[in-house]
């Protein structure tokens, strides 16, 4: 059930940045993140009391002006500070709700654009580092085969017996989607398509399709007998040329994702 769910996350993705397809990454990224920001926004609206919060900041503006008035009197500021204090805690009571609502699809929205922006395509002249676990232990370097699609494979294969991990490099032969067989497991390395803005594997994972799910950027793998069990490959990471300096995808997502929630609580009066 979750790999379908993951399927339809991914292809909803697609769809979404269809018209970006063409353009620069950061284009994709920039829509996304204007979008995201407008989208929690609204989510918290419809999600949270509005009239109870607003009563609360009320209540809590006049609480401190009281407290601002009587410094005179001790014992009056004394009431109106825990007034202050228990008017504050039902505050945050009521931010609880939507900000576990908005929780998960934070983390879905943020794993997408990490599997999608955050990573720079293989390098035909950078040999990329592949590293793979073997949970039932390192088959032996004779038992090891290790065969390429649209890949060359760089010698030696390192292995780790303490570790039960092998390691050794690759080279793309173009930028689209490769794959590795090991010990019988066919593993996806790379772009899952053609376009700005598709996923780009960093890794795979045989386990919990879960893990998958939060965490586009590890592929799903059919196990075998002798396969690895999981692996990560040593993809470059992005810097987006943004006002001058090097930003991550992290940067971006959140200076412009916060900047359109700030918009949208001024354009639909959220009270926050």
């Amino acid at each position: 059930m979750m790999n379908t769910a993951g399927i339809v996350l991914n292809g909803f993705f697609d769809v979404l940045l269809m018209p970006f397809r063409s353009l620069p990454h950061f284009l994709g990224l920039l829509f996304i993140s204007l979008l995201s920001g407008l989208g929690m926004i609204t989510v918290f609206r419809l999600v949270s009391n509005q009239e109870k919060i607003s009563r609360l900041r009320r209540r809590m503006g006049g609480e401190i002006l009281g407290i601002l008035l009587h410094l005179n009197n001790p014992g009056t500021v004394m009431k109106f500070a825990g007034k202050l204090i228990w008017s504050n805690t039902v505050y945050l009571v009521c931010l609880l709700k939507p900000l576990l609502v908005l929780a998960i699809p934070f983390m879905l929205v943020w794993g997408q654009l990490d599997a999608r922006y955050g990573s720079a395509e293989m390098d035909e002249n950078d040999p990329l580092t592949v590293t793979v676990f073997f949970e039932d232990g390192l088959p032996a370097r004779d038992n090891l085969e290790i065969g390429v699609s649209g890949l060359e494979l760089i010698p030696p294969v390192v292995l780790i017996d303490t570790l039960d991990e092998a390691s050794f490099r690759i080279l793309p032969e173009g930028d689209f989607l490769h794959c590795l067989g090991i010990g019988g497991t066919s593993i996806q390395v790379g772009r899952t398509g053609n376009w700005n803005g598709c996923r780009i594997l960093r890794g795979f994972d045989s386990g919990s399709s879960l893990k998958r799910f939060f965490c586009p950027w590890i592929g799903g793998v059919d196990q075998t007998e002798g396969g690895p069990d999981s692996g990560w490959y040593s993809m470059p990471v992005v810097r987006y040329r943004v006002l001058g300096g090097h930003w991550s995808w992290i940067a971006v997502f959140l200076v412009f994702s916060s900047l359109s929630a700030i918009a949208g609580v001024k354009v639909f009066k959220v009270k926050i």
